[in-house]
């Protein structure tokens, strides 16, 4: 499952304040990233540009959270996207 969560003010000390260890990335215009799942959960934020991930468009600021082997697709939107994310 794919939630939103609050954006956070500070999304990378947010996600270090909840333990966790963040990694930055960003995607060109339009990039594609094919199905897939993760053996633990996310937590990203957007942190500039917009990206959907399955039918959920996400604009800067937004956050949420993907369940542990949740399967999601991404497509970053026409200004590209940065994000910040940590897994649990």
């Amino acid at each position: 499952m794919i939630e939103r969560v609050q954006p956070a003010g500070d999304p990378e000390s947010a996600l270090r304040d909840a333990g966790l260890d963040p990694r930055w990335w960003s995607a060109e215009p339009y990039a594609h990233f094919a199905t897939h799942s993760h053996p633990r959960a996310k937590r990203l934020f957007v942190v500039r540009g917009s990206v959907m991930f399955n039918d959920m468009t996400l604009e800067a600021p937004a956050g949420i959270r993907i369940s542990a082997g949740f399967e999601h697709h991404a497509h970053a939107g026409r200004d590209g996207v940065e994000c910040v994310e940590a897994f649990e």
